[in-house]
Formats: structure tokens, C-alpha cells, sequence
């Protein structure tokens, strides 16, 4: 259980609160979110959702409207804490936790590293080869789905290489492959290979350091 699911005493509406804010903040929430939309986006029960959007709108922390037969709900800017929520959830929200859960479980992946950058949401796009690097088998429909939801529509770049093709090139010192592991602020989520080693070991023979 997060901190903020503490103190908000409902992790359907920490999600909800989480993703009302963050989409304000991204530019991405202007026209307002339909229930099974929030049902299919935060993984919760219907009934939930609901329940916890009336607690919301009575609240005055969001609102709703019908359009096309449908109710949609959207922050509502003139909350009296409106700034502070959307201040709070900005500082909390961390993509890398739900990175590390969407390939929990995964057998087929050897090697994922992400940019450290990438946490912070509102940033323009880096200036890194790549925000993700994963060795293994991935199913790109659904990790390009799943990346839409984690980081709110804001583009991600990522790579992924068979095991076989990235040691090939590993051993023969390929510098793409060396220039994406040592990228500044590199976080090695996962290590099966014990590439991390590996490559620092490379790159202090070079007078260099791992992220640098």
C-alpha cells in the first residue's frame, strides 16, 4: 500500500486522484474521462470507480458533465486545494514502479534499464538514445499500450533486443550498445546477465564510469 493510498483510504480513489491530476498536468485531460475509460485505465471494478467519483464530485474536487448520452468527469480547477493535490501527486507519482510490475513475472526478459529521467513527466523529451532497454522476447502491442497509460500519452523511447543479437554485439564492443548502458542516470530494473558488471568493468578500463 502507497503512502498517498494511506492517506486517502481508498486505492481506487488514490488512482483516480492520481490520474485526474497528472492528465491536467500533462495536457491530457481537458475533455474529461467516461467511467469504464477509468475502469479499463486504473484495472478497477466498476461499482468502485463510481462510488468513488460521487465521493469525489460531492468533495468538489472534480466534476462531471453528459455529453452523447455519456457522463464524463474532470478535475475541477476551482477546488479550493486544487493546487496543492496536483503539487502532491506530481512529486509522488514514480513510473518506475509499474515498469518493474508489468515485467514481474516475465521469464523471457534478461535485461531492462530505464533513463532515470523519465520520472519527471513535464520534462521535454531527453536527449538519451533510448528511455528503456530490454533484452528478451516483449510483446510490443501490449508494452506500447501499457507505456500509454504509465506516462500519460507522452512519448517514450525504447529498444528491445533478442539475447542472442546483444551479445553478439556485446562481446564485439558494439558502441550502440555501450553508449544505451551508459547513459547518464541509467537504472538497471532488471540484470539476469550480469551485464551491469560487465560493462562498468568496460568503461573503467576506458577512464570512464557507468553513467557518466
Amino acid at each position: 500500500m502507497s503512502s498517498l493510498t494511506k492517506l486517502f483510504w481508498s486505492n481506487c480513489r488514490t488512482k483516480l486522484l492520481e490520474k485526474f491530476f497528472i492528465e491536467h498536468a500533462t495536457g491530457n485531460g481537458k475533455t474529461g474521462f467516461f467511467i469504464r475509460e477509468l475502469c479499463r485505465d486504473l484495472g478497477e471494478q466498476i461499482n468502485s470507480v463510481r462510488r468513488e467519483l460521487i465521493n469525489l464530485e460531492e468533495l468538489g474536487i472534480c466534476k462531471s458533465r453528459e455529453h452523447d448520452k455519456k457522463k464524463f468527469y474532470i478535475v475541477n480547477k476551482n477546488c479550493v486545494i486544487f493546487h496543492e493535490l496536483l503539487d502532491m501527486f506530481m512529486k509522488t507519482y514514480d513510473p518506475v514502479g509499474p515498469i518493474e510490475e508489468f515485467f514481474k513475472g516475465k521469464k523471457s526478459v534478461w535485461l531492462i534499464t530505464v533513463s532515470g529521467k523519465i520520472r519527471d513527466l513535464l520534462s521535454e523529451p531527453s536527449n538519451q538514445i533510448v528511455d528503456i532497454f530490454i533484452i528478451g522476447d516483449v510483446d510490443r502491442i501490449e508494452f506500447n499500450n501499457f507505456l500509454e497509460r504509465v506516462f500519460f500519452g507522452r512519448k517514450i523511447k525504447y529498444a528491445i533486443m533478442s539475447e542472442t543479437d546483444f551479445l553478439d554485439r556485446l562481446e564485439f564492443n558494439d558502441k550502440l550498445v555501450l553508449s544505451i548502458l551508459s547513459q547518464k542516470n541509467t537504472l538497471f530494473l532488471k540484470d539476469k546477465l550480469g551485464i551491469q558488471e560487465i560493462v562498468d568493468t568496460r568503461m573503467q578500463k576506458k577512464g570512464l564510469k557507468l553513467g557518466e
